[in-house]
């Protein structure tokens, strides 16, 4: 059932036949790219990986790419301008947490290179399952605790980062469709409780629905984008920088923190 109804919000918000997808190796992008392939759209995958890391999602997407026929453009996010992208995800963006900054960071030149006019992404799946590991220890066992965590998750000012990286879109002039976001499939999700999403294996509703994954081996669990690409990693260099860690912090949140006020108390951008 839920492979109809991604299904059918991808012909109701894709009109062109070619399309982009942001492609990870997990079966959330994967979903919403076999429902663009059931459609018979023309696919061009994009994925990335930076300069000094291989990714497991970069190498399992060009798989999925190649096996399924799809045109591949695989992006190297140079890290070497790290301290200039983020006061351009401060100062463009409006970036605020931590996850906000490290998430958008590397489609700063994934966009550049996507020619399609609409960008489909799996953006937010994860939201639904509680797979985290505060939801897993507070609201596993519960449909109605496991719901309030569910709607806390998709307020907009949460969502892993959506507006901001609608709003990186939008620059480039593309139109970011995010399938998963829609109220037809949170109405299916918020049906479900837990143990009915995630056993036997993690997110087996989408397992079940598009027999496409059977093509594809072992799929790892959930991991946060930053984490599989070493962002995170990348991200703990600012911390040596004496500019942007000006108060000696020991945590990356702190400096995104302080920064963001720092801006907002001046009203203004701030410059190196």
């Amino acid at each position: 059932m839920i492979d109809s109804i991604l299904t059918n919000l991808v012909s109701d918000l894709v009109p062109e036949n070619d399309v982009a997808i942001l492609l990870s190796g997990g079966v959330d992008s994967m979903s919403v790219g076999f429902s663009a392939h059931r459609l018979g759209k023309k696919i061009t995958a994009y994925t990335f990986k930076t300069d000094k890391h291989d990714s497991y999602d970069y190498n399992k997407a060009k798989e999925v790419a190649d096996k399924m026929n799809w045109d591949f453009v695989g992006v190297v996010v140079p890290t070497e301008n790290l301290k200039e992208d983020f006061f351009r995800l401060l100062n463009d963006y409006n970036c605020v947490k931590k996850t906000h900054f490290e998430c958008i960071y590397p489609f700063l030149y994934v966009y550049p290179n996507i020619k399609e006019r609409y960008v489909l992404s799996g953006w937010g799946a994860d939201g639904y399952y509680g797979i985290s590991k505060k939801a897993m220890i507070n609201y596993k066992h519960n449909l109605k605790l496991l719901n309030q965590f569910r709607d806390d998750y998709f307020k907009p000012e949460n969502t892993a980062g959506h507006k901001w990286h609608k709003q990186l879109a939008e620059t480039y002039k593309k139109t970011l469709v995010c399938p998963y976001l829609d109220e037809k499939v949170k109405l299916f999700f918020y049906s479900k409780n837990w143990n009915e999403l995630n056993k036997p294996k993690q997110k087996q509703h989408i397992r079940n629905a598009y027999h496409e994954l059977n093509m594809f081996g072992r799929i790892k669990k959930h991991s946060n984008l930053q984490l599989d690409s070493k962002i995170n990693i990348l991200f703990e260099s600012l911390l040596k920088d004496d500019f942007v860690n000006f108060k000696s912090r020991s945590r990356v949140m702190d400096i995104c923190r302080d920064w963001v006020r720092r801006k907002n108390d001046n009203q203004l951008s701030i410059s190196l």
